[in-house]
């Protein structure tokens, strides 16, 4: 019975480990502004109404309203590599973030304040 117990939590051990490897990261606007934005994953999660008012070069625009949000992402990105992400002020890209994160992204990176804080950074 000890031994089942022991065999019981090392398997729960090892599998919180795995999943701490795949977090949602804040990236400040001053981070964010060292990148390339050719030569990373972007996703910008608003409305197409909202990017008609601009958006950051190299994204990729999925609403997150669309019903299949989840499955555009998954079939646009890979899974694997970091994934950047941004909203117009940072809810929504949380809240896509974690359903990223749910479906198998390894990492996402978060845009502190969102579109709105970008365009009065840069």
């Amino acid at each position: 019975m000890k031994k089942f117990f022991f065999i019981l939590i090392m398997l729960c051990s090892f599998s919180s480990c795995a999943q701490e490897t795949k977090k949602i990261r804040l990236i400040s606007q001053e981070e964010f502004a060292k990148l390339s934005t050719r030569e990373i994953q972007l996703l910008d999660v608003r409305t197409p109404q909202e990017y008609q008012q601009g958006f950051i070069e190299g994204t990729t625009l999925i609403n997150f309203f669309d019903s299949n949000f989840v499955t555009k992402v998954s079939a646009s990105f890979d899974k694997n590599k970091p994934l950047y992400i941004y909203c117009a002020v940072g809810g929504r890209s949380n809240k896509a973030a974690r359903k990223l994160i749910a479906v198998g992204f390894d990492s996402v990176y978060d845009l502190k304040g969102g579109f709105t804080k970008w365009k009065n950074f840069k």
